[in-house]
């Protein structure tokens, strides 16, 4: 009995916090559902008249708003999540840790399982995150549901955001989310079984196809012990729950959040985001009226009104293809156009800025490729010029989406032991993400520069060799490493740095005698005359 109550309670806290998640949210449907109209009507889930099978275009009279949509989509998966290419790298944070062998090829290894990851078909990463970057370029906001899977290790779903109700907690960080959504009776005896409520194991007999309206709640758990081994201490709570009625399906627990929330951009006191579609509504409104009165007018010039008499014409005026209308002997009457006056040029002058504007707000002037006449040299330098203008744009991604992302599935490999065991002294927490995106290869190519020009500066010192041991303010062996780091090279092409002294000494051992302390002393001989500089 008590354990009812216990439930009957959480059922209602639940119910409740939902409710008031539903009402902080609504002021937002009516943008959303602007935006998903004009824009890409399938994906309205904000209630809607948009049915399966059905188009849904009804208010869309120019579509290069959808073109510059799916293009940044496109050019996000490109700079983010390229599958050709790797775009990021598990790095310890300790350097002595770091640099040792068998941590380099546990790294090595644990990225390559992960990268296969991602790129396979099963697990669905390719084909959602897609739809995570047209719901953020169009809403603002995207939500991806990573979870553990017997088949595919881990599965990924991008859910639509008419399902999903967030809160954040003090620092502005999404901690909470609500996902409310329906399955059939059927289905949900099949995921749940026998913990189904009575009504809906009755329906799944006599209605397998009704709809059920179910509640995922995950939130941080409070009450908890952070030293028990059981769900119920798992640092963020899962339940799922029956709407009607209140029953509870299901009460257990995450040990890393598995919704990713990640916004374009937020304005302060708001909790949901603001993208680029909601900057090119106005804009997009506008076009789309013009195009419509523009389509107007081009079929009044092209068919337009007739000035016909009332009694001049016997029978209907026939204004098809070979019609004939035929007149009274001898009257004048005759079938007039009506004058129709548009200069349709400065029509589509006027649309054609508002399409410029349209592109411009969706970044496409950031993914046009150079023209054939760029040097290379040129198209380097401009695409670093474009990179670097994006990466602010693009950090929030990076911070809500990409490391909770890749530390989710990193956490889950490890778990379902399909990574090598950890070295010793190694702890997850040590680990860290580096983006290997080229958004950050181009913030790193600032680096790279700076350290071209200071070699280029300093090398007219050492055209005779380091006469005035200038090297002896650098360390050599950081800046070879740290420029490996920059471009991205693979952590098990370094040797350790115990290896790199061992092979040196090994080196000197092996010289003539004199010419180790030589060579020690920074002398450089020159064979041809014997001497040293």
């Amino acid at each position: 009995m008590r354990r009812a109550e216990q439930e009957l309670e959480l059922a209602e806290s639940i119910t409740q916090r939902l409710q008031a998640m539903q009402n902080a949210r609504s002021v937002w449907d009516p943008v959303w559902k602007d935006c998903t109209e004009y824009m890409l009507p399938r994906k309205d889930s904000f209630g809607g008249m948009v049915r399966p099978g059905q188009a849904g275009d009804e208010r869309i009279y120019d579509s290069s708003p959808t073109h510059a949509l799916e293009q940044l989509a496109s050019g996000l998966g490109g700079l983010l999540t390229n599958p050709a290419l790797p775009w990021f790298d598990i790095r310890v944070r300790g350097t002595r840790d770091g640099d040792r062998r068998d941590v380099r090829a546990f790294l090595q290894q644990a990225r390559e399982r992960m990268v296969r990851l991602f790129n396979t078909e099963s697990s669905g990463f390719q084909t959602h995150v897609h739809e995570l970057y047209l719901d953020i370029a169009l809403l603002g906001t995207a939500v991806m549901y990573v979870e553990a899977d017997p088949e595919s290790v881990v599965r990924f779903s991008t859910r639509p955001l008419g399902e999903i109700y967030v809160a954040e907690n003090v620092r502005g960080v999404v901690d909470t989310v609500y996902r409310r959504y329906e399955l059939t009776a059927r289905q949900v005896v099949q995921e749940w079984g026998a913990e189904s409520s009575e009504r809906v194991r009755s329906l799944a007999k006599d209605r397998p196809d009704a709809g059920v309206e179910i509640v995922h709640a995950v939130f941080p758990r409070e009450d908890r012990d952070p030293a028990g081994f059981t769900c119920a201490d798992f640092p963020w709570a899962c339940l799922y729950l029956e709407v009607e009625g209140g029953h509870i399906l299901e009460e257990s627990g995450y040990l890393e959040m598995p919704y990713m929330v990640p916004r374009w951009a937020k304005a302060a006191g708001e909790t949901y985001g603001r993208g680029p579609g909601l900057t090119a509504l106005s804009d997009v409104r506008v076009l789309n009226a013009m195009a419509r009165t523009a389509l107007m007018a081009s079929e009044k010039m092209s068919d337009p009104p007739l000035m016909v008499p009332d009694d001049g014409f016997l029978g209907p005026v026939h204004t098809g293809p070979g019609g004939l209308s035929y007149y009274r002997a001898g009257s004048r009457d005759r079938i007039e156009a009506l004058p129709v006056a548009v200069d349709l040029n400065a029509a589509e002058e006027m649309m054609r800025t508002r399409r410029d504007n349209i592109r411009r707000i969706f970044l496409m002037d950031q993914f046009t490729p150079e023209g054939p006449g760029t040097t290379a040299t040129e198209a380097v330098i401009r695409q670093s010029e474009k990179m670097r203008l994006l990466g602010p744009v693009l950090g929030r991604m990076q911070t809500e989406f990409l490391s909770p992302l890749i530390r989710r599935v990193f956490q889950i490999l490890l778990r379902a032991g399909e990574l090598p065991p950890l070295p010793s002294g190694l702890h997850p927490d040590d680990l860290e993400v580096e983006y290997l995106s080229p958004v950050a290869r181009a913030q790193k190519q600032y680096e790279a520069q700076a350290l071209v020009q200071m070699m280029e500066y300093l090398g007219p010192f050492f055209r005779s060799g380091d006469v005035f041991s200038i090297m002896d303010n650098f360390e050599t062996d950081r800046i070879a490493r740290h420029a490996a780091e920059m471009f991205g090279t693979p952590g098990d092409y370094l040797r350790p740095l115990e290896e790199v002294q061992a092979v040196r000494e090994a080196r000197l051992q092996e010289m003539p005698p004199g010419a180790a302390e030589a060579s020690m002393a920074g002398e450089i001989v020159r064979p041809e005359q014997g001497e040293a500089l």
